[in-house]
């Protein structure tokens, strides 16, 4: 588009991306920019206005590629700020980055040098409901990987099928000869009665193939109520069409204590959080209902912010249950420093705060989580943990395993709300993800007589960046050429150098540039560069001999070498 410009990587202006777009300066637009601003700073770093122009420096292009043209049209006054805000948040930012398990992430990637790119789509998002819209490449070539969240292509197609059936699971921490409660598949409300007592009580009654607590009944301590159990956890799996393993029905003993999500990344225990049911603190002066409304004020539980990292505490009919039991209302005034509990269950979708425990895990347990991710080709694995005391082993009287994901909302876990901020464990997982990714990022500036790729491998000064034997891609006029074949040609440069980017059969990717006036339109196109080659007479430009020289001394380009 004529009135969108990108100056993807590092450039003349700014070490972060810049995205010009051609506007007219209004409040509406002001009032958009801070509010996504005020998300993350992954969004926005920086916004100026220069005559007709707005200029915003992120990280995030694709973003503002789809973004451009509703805050064009909203300068105009063609659509609403209240219609340009929705779209803009609702059908762009978190369609395309989901949640505080992703916006992290990229932003750890790109204050790393890493390149992010949308890996299933470039401008347009898929309708659909597999997350392909949220699906990036970290790095480039041999060894980058894809993340969805903090899932990603290292964890194994057996591990996903594993964690999202809780029978299979069952099975594997079984085969493993690790603890866990006594269990077992029940067909029909005959058969419940044949094996009743044999368990202790109480017990679990739940669908082994649904997610989100649905269907799941606990505390059953009678015959007629695990019945009624069944039949309810049988309803769960009846909504729509299942595959098999959803609609299967386990009887498990249930085992008391404290709820911890436990993660595990590249087999080895990073973070331990407790999570903590919803509750209020008393002032003397305001009703149940009334902190319940101070609480949801918090801004780390505005669900309208796609950074937000608690959840809202909702008045409904569980929850009035729940403070009935307590021989409480709403309407209750609750004493000073007194703490009421609103829910049973610790669910942070129902407005639960999470504790860091890391350091009060006992080896037993640690060695178990490890040994399930491990054993199941996990790379990232969420392993939840029922305990009394999560010093001691897992034991029929201390507690158990209840359940692994491979995609787990590792928000949680970065974030306590009681405990130091663990964001340092997002730049392990990096360093670990694509451990292995060299691929070398090189620019070129300028005119070369010699093929770059041959002038790379012939030089013994250059031998370290370009062997014989390597997959080099090339962009270079609109063309994709990979070890001098042409591929394609006629793109557009980004959606060609966002191909190259996402190939990971490259040992080396080359952006050509015919000129600084080139760079000055479109950006050198990496965040971070191995080599930048540079025509000899480009150099006597003093301003830009100055600003490379600059990314030199902050380690963002490697080399410079003049041809």
């Amino acid at each position: 588009m004529d009135n969108i410009q990108v100056l993807q990587g590092l450039n003349l202006e700014s070490r972060t991306s810049v995205i010009r777009i051609k506007l007219s300066k209004t409040d509406s637009v002001i009032k958009i920019l801070d509010l996504i601003k005020s998300f993350h700073p992954i969004f926005i770093e920086k916004y100026t206005f220069s005559e007709d122009t707005l200029n915003i420096e992120s990280n995030l292009t694709p973003l503002w590629r789809e973004i451009a043209p509703v805050l064009i049209s909203l300068s105009k006054g063609e659509i609403t700020y209240e219609k340009a805000r929705e779209y803009i948040v609702e059908e762009v930012i978190k369609e395309r980055v989901a949640s505080m398990s992703t916006i992290p992430l990229l932003y750890t990637a790109y204050k790393m040098g890493l390149e992010t790119t949308p890996t299933i789509v470039e401008e347009k998002r898929l309708d659909d409901s597999k997350g392909h819209n949220r699906v990036y490449t970290i790095g480039v070539g041999k060894h980058s990987e894809l993340i969805y969240s903090i899932s990603s292509s290292k964890d194994s197609k057996i591990a996903k099928d594993i964690q999202r059936d809780k029978w299979q699971t069952n099975l594997m921490i079984q085969r493993m000869g690790l603890p866990i409660p006594k269990w077992q598949l029940i067909k029909s409300v005959s058969e419940i009665e044949e094996v009743w007592a044999k368990y202790q009580k109480p017990v679990v009654i739940k669908p082994t193939g649904l997610t989100g607590g649905h269907g799941v009944v606990v505390g059953i301590k009678t015959v007629e109520e695990a019945k009624d159990a069944f039949k309810f956890a049988k309803k769960a799996t009846e909504d729509r069409q299942r595959e098999d393993w959803q609609t299967k029905i386990m009887i498990q003993e249930q085992v008391s204590g404290e709820d911890y999500r436990l993660l595990v990344i590249n087999g080895k225990l990073e973070v331990a959080t407790k999570r903590i049911p919803a509750f209020i603190v008393g002032y003397g002066k305001h009703t149940l209902k009334e902190l319940i409304e101070i609480t949801n004020t918090d801004p780390r539980r505005d669900t309208s912010s796609p950074a937000h990292t608690l959840k809202p505490i909702a008045i409904d009919e569980s929850l009035r249950k729940f403070v009935k039991e307590q021989g409480l209302t709403l309407d209750t005034v609750i004493a000073t420093n007194k703490k009421i509990f609103v829910r049973k269950v610790a669910s942070m979708s129902q407005g639960g705060i999470t504790e860091d425990f890391t350091e009060k895990v006992g080896p037993e347990i640690k060695a178990i989580v490890e040994s399930i991710a491990s054993s199941i080709h996990a790379f990232t694995l969420g392993v939840d943990v029922m305990c009394k005391d999560i010093s001691r082993p897992l034991t029929k009287d201390n507690g158990a395993i209840l359940e692994v994901n491979t995609m787990p909302e590792a928000y949680l876990n970065i974030y306590p709300v009681i405990g130091e901020s663990k964001e340092y464990v997002l730049e392990r997982y990096l360093k670990s993800l694509i451990a292995g990714n060299n691929t070398k990022q090189i620019v070129v500036i300028g005119h070369s007589d010699e093929d770059i790729p041959t002038l790379l491998r012939k030089r013994a000064i250059f031998g370290s960046y370009i062997n014989e034997k390597d997959v080099v891609g090339e962009y270079k006029d609109g063309e994709i050429i990979i070890n001098g074949l042409e591929i394609n040609k006629g793109l557009e440069k980004w959606k060609a150098i966002e191909g190259l980017k996402v190939n990971a059969s490259l040992d080396a990717m080359i952006i050509h540039h015919r000129n600084i006036e080139e760079i000055n339109e479109t950006g050198l196109g990496f965040n971070r560069i191995d080599l930048l080659m540079v025509e000899s007479k480009y150099l006597e430009d003093r301003e830009f001999r100055k600003t490379i020289r600059r990314y030199k001394f902050k380690g963002l380009i490697s080399k410079i070498k003049k041809f």
